[in-house]
């Protein structure tokens, strides 16, 4: 079939043919234009362009430069469609074919052309061509302008060339005779920003302000956003002060990157105050912009300060949408501000609000959570009020709350009325169910809504049967697991491995590792095969009744099985060494792991540390734990409650307080198990009055003791002979309702009762906590 012509190929209409004939060809000027109208209707496809160009470069005319530029250009712009996945790309191919098939003659490109042909080559993603071209336009005899000076600048930008790019814009331009513009500037500037060379674009703004070439709104926000997001929350609100200062006027843009800098710097005070400065100064937020500020405020527990933006919004017409009151609401379900939940929601109705079910969902879900199932209940009746028909989810929140109070009646009593009110229950609705039924004992009925469920075919594999199965044996109903396991076989269902390995877990928590063995064999013959998880689980199961040669036979076969161990059965197979005082291959294990490029992390370190100071290697302990701070390890807490202990466990007091301050000092958090470790060993010491300031610390540090810390205080100070302190901490675990371990109430009835040393003071005890007379007699 002939080649079609010019003119069949390129006609006014952006829909015709590719192969339409035509009798006349058209010229190259209208040529070009029909084909610029079809690039941006987007129904111009790549070898129709290469079919225009072969005509345009076979013709005697010339081809025109505006037409060509209009083109070209439109090829830049065109965003990528079915037709035409690269529009630069196809300009930068079409202009390379022109060289070689014509002369100045037919084509005399132009410095507006070349502009745009760098321009294509960022856009495309090929800016190392960007030099090239310019190298072209040089040779040419063209000069250089603004436009062609910042696509060169940009290209180099591309390619991380921002040293070669400063000097062009600072030194050669002169010689170009080219002056670059703020947008030159700010081509650079974010260049090096994206290279994290923050000094560097901070200085190139200053020397651009010198060479009296004024910044826009557009480079102030750059500077401002990039300083922000590195947290250099200063520099950037000294950058906005001269902003302001020189009378030009921030947008919704450079007020957000400020805000936003403040607020992930915790700097919640000055984010709230640029907000209202922004208002101040005319800039309007836009609905996204007030919702944004809202929920990183809500999700940083601010809810006082989201609720004074909230309500501006209001205040300056910008109605609040259902977003931004569900982010509201959350805030205040988080804060457990249920009267403030409450009242907005009101709030909402009154002022022509309508909820949706995301509303609706959040309101239910905290009534619930929180136990109180009649205003869970009440919402069905609101939403139904607003014309919000109650789905799956709703019902679903409120039947799985039901459910963990023990109400399974109530609960199924929501289950039928959803099912007569035509809703569909989903997975979610039957697992909570079948949990709810199985954890209260009805596994009759958790039997009956398994097969149900099966029937409806929500349930065909383990991500439904896998809740039920490791919930009991995380409760320790391991035969009740078992029996729930061969009934879902029963019914035509095939565990996977991640079954099996719950199922064997559930055994080996309960020390029946020779049960977890008869699953594994159940799960080979089942055709599946034991993954790394399956070992770590035995292996755990060994390490925890003692049997570390057992253990240690299944890391060999594992190994010669080809699994490869991980840092989790390395870490139980350290800690089975360690409790069981086997230090030495503890260490030689240690070794290994560390030699086998296994990763070794701070877990793992904590374990070996832990060991070697439960089995009097402290001073190995100390050296280890002095690498791992000259390596700059991130260490946790448990690290250091850790090496805290093992300092006072060597009688080195004040190195011992140093690593208790050290822990702030890091930005971690003391844990009751740190104020545990101090106050014993004070005490232990006879340092009581510091063992007391340490309790208001951990008070004041809003960090609750629990019943194991009071035990212990309460236990060192009898063992002291302090009996007037000891009663004192006996009376704070009564006033928290907490309960007396039987070792404290033993210890309590050996010194005060009969011959015990402490007879003499039975009477400083509380009441309650003094043996009977009787026992004191004998």
């Amino acid at each position: 079939m002939p080649t079609g012509r010019l003119s069949s190929i390129f006609t006014s209409n952006a829909t015709s043919s590719f192969r339409a004939p035509s009798p006349q060809p058209r010229a190259p000027l209208a040529a070009l234009a029909a084909a610029t109208e079809r690039v941006c209707a987007g129904t111009l496809r790549p070898e129709e362009a290469h079919h225009l160009f072969d005509e345009l470069l076979s013709q005697a005319a010339a081809v025109p430069e505006r037409g060509l530029n209009n083109f070209l250009a439109a090829l830049a712009r065109a965003p990528p469609s079915s037709t035409c996945s690269d529009g630069p790309g196809l300009a930068i191919a079409l202009f390379n074919r022109m060289p070689r098939g014509a002369g100045a003659r037919v084509v005399s490109p132009t410095l507006c052309t070349y502009s745009i042909l760098m321009d294509c080559c960022c856009r495309a993603g090929r800016p190392d061509l960007v030099v090239a071209f310019f190298g072209r336009l040089l040779r040419l005899g063209l000069c250089l302008n603004v436009i062609s000076l910042s696509n060169l600048l940009k290209g180099l930008c591309q390619v991380k060339r921002t040293n070669e790019a400063v000097d062009l814009l600072l030194h050669r331009t002169p010689e170009l005779d080219c002056a670059p513009n703020v947008f030159s500037y700010s081509i650079v500037i974010n260049g090096c920003f994206k290279q994290g060379e923050v000094d560097k674009a901070c200085n190139l703004f200053h020397q651009m302000i010198q060479l009296g070439v004024q910044p826009n709104v557009v480079i102030y926000t750059s500077i401002i956003d990039a300083l922000s997001k590195c947290g250099a929350m200063d520099k950037a609100e000294v950058v906005f002060r001269q902003m302001v200062d020189k009378g030009i006027g921030p947008d919704v843009m450079t007020c957000t990157s400020l805000i936003h800098g403040h607020s992930i710097s915790g700097r919640w005070k000055a984010a709230v105050r640029v907000f209202k400065e922004m208002i101040s100064l005319g800039v309007v937020p836009d609905t996204v912009m007030w919702n944004s500020f809202v929920d990183s405020l809500c999700k940083h527990r601010r809810t006082k300060e989201a609720r004074v933006i909230f309500d501006s919004m209001a205040a300056k017409g910008q109605k609040p949408d259902t977003v931004s009151y569900s982010i509201m609401l959350n805030g205040y379900v988080k804060e457990g501000c249920f009267d403030d939940m409450t009242g907005l929601f009101n709030s909402m109705l009154q002022n022509g609000g309508v909820p949706n079910h995301h509303i609706f969902n959040i309101l239910i879900n905290a009534y619930a959570k929180r136990g109180l199932m009649d205003e869970a209940m009440h919402m069905f009746e609101v939403m139904r009020q607003q014309g919000v028909n109650p789905d799956v989810v709703d019902y679903q929140i409120v039947m799985d709350s039901l459910c963990k109070m023990g109400r399974m009646d109530a609960a199924l009593d929501k289950f039928n009325q959803m099912v007569n009110q035509g809703v569909s229950p989903d997975k979610a609705v039957y697992r909570c169910l079948v949990l709810g039924s199985c954890s209260h004992g009805d596994f009759v009925k958790a039997k009956e809504l398994i097969s149900e469920a099966v029937n409806r075919g929500l349930c065909s594999n383990s991500v439904f049967f896998y809740p039920v199965i490791n919930d009991l044996c995380k409760e320790g109903k391991v035969k009740e697991a078992q029996d729930m396991f061969d009934f879902i076989v029963g019914i035509g269902q095939r565990p996977d491995v991640i079954m099996y390995n719950s199922l064997m877990d559930g055994y080996c928590l309960v020390g029946k590792v020779e049960e977890a063995l008869r699953v594994l064999d159940a799960m080979k013959s089942a055709g599946l095969q034991p993954d790394a998880i399956t070992y770590a689980i035995l292996l755990n199961g060994y390490c925890k009744i003692g049997r570390i040669a057992d253990g240690l036979s299944l890391f060999r076969e594992m190994s010669l099985l080809g699994v490869k161990p991980t840092t989790i059965m390395y870490n139980i197979i350290l800690d089975g060494l360690f409790r069981s005082g086997r230090t030495v291959p503890a260490k030689e294990k240690f070794r290994t792991m560390s030699e086998s490029g296994i990763p070794v992390g701070v877990d793992t370190y904590n374990i070996v540390l832990h060991g070697l100071c439960r089995n009097n290697c402290t001073d190995e302990a100390i050296e280890l734990f002095n690498k791992l701070r000259a390596m700059k390890l991130k260490i946790n807490v448990i690290t250091l409650n850790t090496m805290i202990s093992a300092m006072f466990k060597t009688r080195r007091i004040e190195e011992a307080k140093d690593l208790f301050a050290t822990i702030s000092a890091i930005g971690l958090v003391p844990s009751v198990v740190t104020y545990s470790v101090m106050m014993t060993n004070f005490i232990k010491e006879g340092l009581l009055a510091e063992a007391d300031d340490m309790f208001l610390a951990m008070e004041k540090a809003s960090c609750a003791p629990d019943s194991i810390l009071l035990n212990q205080v309460v236990r060192a100070l009898l063992e002291k002979g302090a009996v007037v302190k000891a009663a004192t901490y006996l009376a704070k675990l009564d006033a928290k309702q907490l309960s007396v371990e039987a070792s404290t109430i033993s210890l309590i009835v050996s010194l005060f009762s009969g011959e015990g040393k402490l007879r003499e003071h039975v009477q400083l005890l509380p009441v309650k906590y003094q043996p009977p007379e009787s026992s004191a007699d004998n």
